[in-house]
């Protein structure tokens, strides 16, 4: 065991060397090239396929509940457009609910001003109109049917009954009745929410009514236009409510695609911190690898490491997106991990070239820095590399995909910083070997050179003291 673990520490610290050698020769080729792959695998991003379909992500890719499911409608399959039933549904499908309550508190809203304005909300929803690929068209084209007849909210129907209701002389009993006008049979427990009975189960108070509309979803087509509805319902119910339209009644809403928007939405708060995390990590670097010594100091490439990591991981992105991998929002927090896995490499690249003597040539300290940075910042980036990749057999798709966008990150990562970054410091190497400033590229004496230059005079004071003496 432990020689085949000196043999993985040669092997590594030797190809290591090599590879040093060679970026200090050809500085350039190691800078431009994966610059140039970066912006080759950016282009990925015009195949981005952005997922935010809850069940799809975060339920067991082989759950017992979607073979369940399977069974049930393999027996009692929906039909949206011919024989919808409302009990027959074994997924959200594409819908728009509303939940009303009264604004001035009081909790029986069986009352006509109550249900004038119920009227209206249902009519702003049936009449307002959608565009989906070129085609118009309102709730009342694209409806679930039974029979060629649109699913209603038969609980409207009840204002004809309204001044008998409000006189005391018609009771409603729950939990269903026939209206002796429509002869609609009306199933309170479906629309009527926390509804309050006497002891012979006549309604004494509804403190709130929902209404339902739900879109045909049998095909892709369908569900496409059902899904531009939904954003058209959230859209018009969302500004007659904001808008204080309504005087009597407040609405609640939602549809099946407001968790995805509720997602989507938690995702871009992520996005303002980048340009901040960004800037206090690159200032970070920047700082810690400042020194006294104007020559020796390397700000810029505390810098640099910053910029590797970035370049790396858009470049492992646009390569995963080539490869029709979807995309997720939760993948945008693999950038604030290898932002820290570059500068983790950042600095042991750094201790390992101020470990070599300044006397060497500039080849020979990229060769002695390489090696002995090799074991640490490989064992780095496969212990990361390793569980990202174990990550990826999770049953949820959600973790699966962020781990494989991780896992190329982590490889891209890797190569960009043996290879950009290494470049970076040989260019660094030859700006010290030359005694150019660290900031402004000018001449200076080093630090070490000045302060000799400082005691001799001192030293030839101390002698002719000592000689009068």
């Amino acid at each position: 065991m432990t020689c085949g673990i000196s043999c993985v520490d040669r092997t590594l610290n030797k190809s290591f060397y090599h590879l040093g050698i060679c970026i200090a020769k050809h500085p350039g080729y190691f800078i431009i090239i994966p610059v140039l792959l970066t912006l080759l695998c950016m282009t990925g991003y015009q195949q981005l396929k952005y997922q935010i379909d809850p069940e799809y992500l975060f339920s067991p890719i082989a759950g017992e509940g979607k073979t369940e499911r399977a069974i049930v409608e393999q027996y009692f399959k929906v039909n949206y457009t011919h024989r919808f039933n409302v009990g027959r549904i074994t997924r959200p499908g594409r819908f728009g609910r509303v939940i009303v309550v009264t604004k001035d508190g009081d909790e029986n809203m069986i009352r006509r001003e109550v249900f004038q304005e119920l009227r209206q909300l249902d009519n702003l929803i049936q009449n307002a109109s959608t565009t989906y690929d070129g085609d118009t068209y309102t709730y009342k084209d694209n409806c679930a049917r039974w029979e060629n007849e649109c699913f209603e909210n038969d609980i409207l129907n009840l204002d004809a009954l309204m001044d008998d209701i409000e006189a005391g002389q018609l009771n409603l009993t729950f939990p269903f009745m026939f209206n002796p006008v429509t002869w609609d049979a009306h199933l309170f427990p479906v629309f009527f929410g926390g509804t309050k009975l006497t002891e012979d189960n006549h309604v004494i108070s509804v403190p709130a009514i929902q209404l339902v509309y739900f879109v045909t979803a049998d095909t892709k087509r369908q569900d496409a236009k059902g899904a531009e509805w939904e954003e058209t319902f959230l859209r018009v119910v969302g500004h007659a409510e904001n808008s204080g339209q309504f005087k009597h009644i407040s609405v609640s809403y939602f549809a099946s695609r407001t968790l995805d928007h509720e997602l989507e939405k938690n995702t871009k708060t992520v996005v303002p911190y980048f340009s901040s995390t960004f800037l206090l990590m690159g200032l970070f670097s920047v700082i810690t690898c400042m020194m006294g010594d104007a020559v020796r100091s390397k700000p810029f490439l505390g810098l640099m490491g910053n910029v590797s990591a970035i370049m790396a991981t858009l470049a492992a992105f646009g390569l995963a997106m080539y490869c029709g991998i979807e995309f997720i929002g939760i993948n945008l927090a693999a950038p604030f991990l290898m932002i820290g896995i570059g500068i983790d490499d950042t600095f042991v690249m750094l201790a390992g070239w101020r470990r070599t003597k300044a006397k060497m040539p500039v080849q020979e300290r990229m060769g002695h820095m390489m090696s002995e940075a090799a074991v640490s910042i490989t064992i780095t980036s496969v212990t990361d590399f390793i569980s990202f990749l174990i990550g990826i057999i999770s049953p949820f798709r959600s973790v699966r995909i962020f781990c494989t966008y991780s896992v190329f990150a982590v490889c891209f990562t890797f190569l960009w910083h043996i290879t950009f970054f290494a470049a970076c410091m040989a260019i660094s190497g030859y700006r010290e070997r030359r005694n150019l400033h660290s900031i402004f590229g000018c001449r200076v004496q080093p630090m070490s050179v000045a302060i000799k230059e400082a005691q001799l005079p001192l030293q030839g004071d101390h002698g002719r003291r000592h000689r009068s003496q």
